[in-house]
């Protein structure tokens, strides 16, 4: 990734662990072959973000550039890139830098992406709701994949090669970012699979209008003979997919399992430790893996495809809470307490 001479953009590093934040100026980037240069206009906020401030992991030196997901347009584009144009509105995985590489990383006005983590963005789909979408929707399509079922992508990654059909899937955090994808990703390959979620009472219209049968207060006592009762014959659920650790308060979540069905518990790497019984089988999930599964490139090209259609609609309400790369330091806590709202900053 060589440098354009002479210019130069403005990029929020983080110094060390824990902070501090500054903005200074670096050369500008410009494209090898197979990548696109991506004038920031929004960037997603995301709980990875401050876990990797207060941490450090995943940092392989300081500073470093946080942040891997955004949205903005097309500014230069590498010879071997065929699919997008100067000029389109795209939205990002950027998670480069996450993984130790030179691209992606978001928290900067212009950066470099391979184009097969770019999707253009269809009219209908603004450039902050754009910001939303790319990391949660990747991570959901590596729970769904992890348990062995189909999705709604073309390649390798779309057919499980099995056919197996679940009697029915739970989510636990269903209007979570991954939680609202990965409900709107099942629907769409099993139309009639019951597929429940947990949720707060003000966000389950929301979670309901996504595809899920039947949503359920977390906060109520009884919420595993809740489950069992609404599931084919309450035998109970066949799979969960846990998007927040929430198996980890909510300790017998695992009852509302049907005894004679797969049991396959897949649950999204946060932090927190999630204790199942023996007999279910554990998968922990980290949207990373993405890189590296047969198939993978096609997932965030494929997005374009299912917004145009309108086979899927952007899964949460979006909210600016920030403007400018300066702002980022004192809003990115915010996505510790928000509930059922995506947040970005306009850059």
């Amino acid at each position: 990734m060589a440098s354009a001479l002479g210019e130069t953009i403005a990029q929020l590093q983080l110094v060390q662990k824990g902070g501090p934040f500054q903005v200074v100026q670096v050369p500008k980037p410009s494209v090898n072959p197979d990548e696109v240069l991506i004038r920031q206009v929004f960037v997603g906020l995301n709980g990875l973000d401050w876990k990797q401030r207060d941490s450090g992991m995943f940092v392989p030196r300081w500073p470093h550039v946080l942040g891997v997901e955004g949205a903005g347009v097309i500014e230069a584009i590498g010879s071997d890139v065929k699919d997008l144009q100067l000029g389109d509105e795209v939205a990002a995985w950027e998670v480069g830098m996450v993984n130790g590489d030179e691209w992606g990383g978001a928290y900067q006005e212009y950066l470099v992406m391979p184009a097969r983590w770019v999707a253009k963005m269809p009219s209908n789909v603004s450039l902050e709701q754009a910001a939303s979408l790319p990391i949660c929707y990747a991570t959901a399509i590596c729970a769904i994949h992890s348990l062995g079922l189909d999705l709604p992508i073309p390649g390798p990654l779309g057919k499980s090669g099995s056919s197996y059909t679940p009697t029915s899937i739970l989510i636990l955090g269903g209007s979570s970012s991954i939680g609202a994808n990965a409900i709107q990703l099942l629907r769409l390959v099993y139309p009639s699979v019951p597929i429940f979620a947990t949720s707060s009472p003000k966000n389950q219209a929301q979670v309901l209008s996504l595809g899920a049968t039947q949503v359920f207060d977390y906060h109520k006592p009884g919420l595993v003979s809740s489950v069992k009762a609404a599931s084919p014959k309450a035998a109970g659920v066949d799979m969960i997919i846990d998007c927040l650790g929430a198996g980890a308060s909510q300790t017998d979540i695992c009852d509302s399992f049907d005894p004679a069905g797969s049991k396959k518990y897949a649950a999204i790497l946060c932090g927190i430790t999630v204790p199942v019984p023996e007999d279910v089988t554990h998968i922990e999930i980290d949207g990373m893996v993405l890189l590296e599964l047969d198939g993978g490139e096609h997932v965030i090209p494929a997005l374009t495809d299912l917004l145009e259609r309108g086979k899927y609609q952007v899964p949460l309400p979006v909210r600016i809470v920030g403007q400018y790369l300066s702002a980022i330091p004192d809003v990115m806590d915010q996505v510790k307490t928000v509930s059922g709202t995506k947040l970005v900053v306009q850059l």
